[in-house]
C-alpha cells in the first residue's frame, strides 16, 4: 500500500478510536460521578424538584439542570419505511452543569444504523435565559454541533453546526404544560452532503400522577436546499409516557406516525435519565 492509502486507514482508525473512547467517557462519567465528587450533596439533590429530562420529547426542557449536578440520558429508536428499517442507539447525552444554574455543558454520542452504521459526536452547551413570567414563556437557547463519522465526511466539512430554542409555559401548576422548539442545524442527507434543515416541535405535556407524565406532540423538519431528490418535509404525530421511579431516575417509551410520503412510516423507542 502506498503512503496515502496508510495514512487514510490510520486516520479511519482513530476516529472510530475516538468515537468508541467518547461513548465509554459518557457513560462512565455519568453511571460514577459521585463517587469522583462532580454531583452535588444528599441535601442538595433532597431540596432539588424532580428531574427535567429533554428526552422522550423533540423540544428540549427549558431548565438546565443546575450547578453541580450531572444528567445522564440514554434510548434506542426504532423506525420504519416500507422495507427500510433504522436503529438509533445509544442517544447517550451527558449533561453537566457548571457556572451557574443556568448553564450546562453537553457530550454526546449516537450511531444510527441502516445498510450501515454511521456515527455522530455531538457538543453543545445549553442557557436558560429566562423563567416564565405570565404569558411570557421560559426559553431556553442551545449552540451545538455534530462531528459525522470519518467515512461519511460530507464535502463541505465534518463539522456540522446548529442552534436549537426551547420555550416552555406551565399553564397547570405542575399538571398541564406546553413546550414549543425551534431549531436551525445542517444535517446529513442522502447524497453524503450536508443541508440546512429547520426543525419544530409542538409539546402537550400532562402530569397523570405525581409520577407519571403522558404527552403528545408534532414535529416537523424541513430541509433547505437539499441535493437529494428524495429529501421534502417530514411530519410526525408523536406521543409516549414518562414515568418518575424517583425525582432522580425516570423512564420513558413513544411512538409515532408519519404523517407524509417523505416521513418514517412508524417509530418506536425508550430510553431513561438519571441525575446525580
Amino acid at each position: 500500500m502506498d503512503g496515502g492509502t496508510v495514512a487514510g486507514l490510520v486516520y479511519l482508525v482513530s476516529a472510530k478510536l475516538m468515537q468508541l473512547g467518547l461513548t465509554a467517557v459518557i457513560l462512565t462519567v455519568g453511571i460514577f460521578s459521585p463517587q469522583i465528587g462532580i454531583a452535588g450533596s444528599e441535601d442538595d439533590r433532597d431540596e432539588t424538584r424532580r428531574l427535567d429530562p429533554d428526552r422522550p420529547h423533540l423540544p428540549e426542557a427549558s431548565t438546565a439542570v443546575g450547578k453541580g449536578h450531572v444528567v445522564l440520558e440514554s434510548g434506542y429508536t426504532f423506525a420504519e419505511k416500507g422495507s427500510v428499517r433504522t436503529h438509533s442507539y445509544p442517544e447517550a447525552v451527558l449533561r453537566v452543569g457548571m457556572f451557574a444554574d443556568w448553564f450546562e455543558l453537553r457530550i454526546g454520542q449516537n450511531f444510527v444504523t441502516q445498510e450501515q452504521t454511521v456515527g455522530d459526536l455531538y457538543v453543545g452547551a445549553k442557557l436558560a435565559l429566562t423563567e416564565q413570567r405570565g404569558y411570557l414563556p421560559a426559553i431556553a437557547v442551545i449552540p451545538q454541533m455534530t462531528v459525522t463519522d470519518a467515512n461519511r465526511a460530507a464535502a463541505d466539512g465534518r463539522v456540522l453546526p446548529g442552534l436549537n430554542v426551547d420555550c416552555g409555559w406551565e399553564l397547570l401548576k405542575d399538571r398541564f404544560a406546553i413546550e414549543l422548539l425551534i431549531a436551525t442545524n445542517r444535517v446529513r442527507d442522502d447524497a453524503h452532503t450536508s443541508h440546512l434543515e429547520v426543525a419544530t416541535g409542538l409539546t402537550a405535556a400532562v402530569n397523570l400522577r405525581r409520577d407519571l407524565e403522558a404527552f403528545v406532540e408534532w414535529d416537523a423538519f424541513y430541509p433547505v436546499a437539499a441535493s437529494s431528490p428524495a429529501s421534502g418535509a417530514r411530519d410526525y404525530a408523536v406521543g409516549g409516557l414518562v414515568y418518575f421511579i424517583t425525582d432522580n431516575l425516570a423512564v420513558d417509551v413513544r411512538a409515532g406516525v408519519g404523517l407524509n410520503r417523505q416521513a418514517n412510516d412508524f417509530l418506536a423507542g425508550t430510553g431513561f435519565s438519571v441525575r446525580y
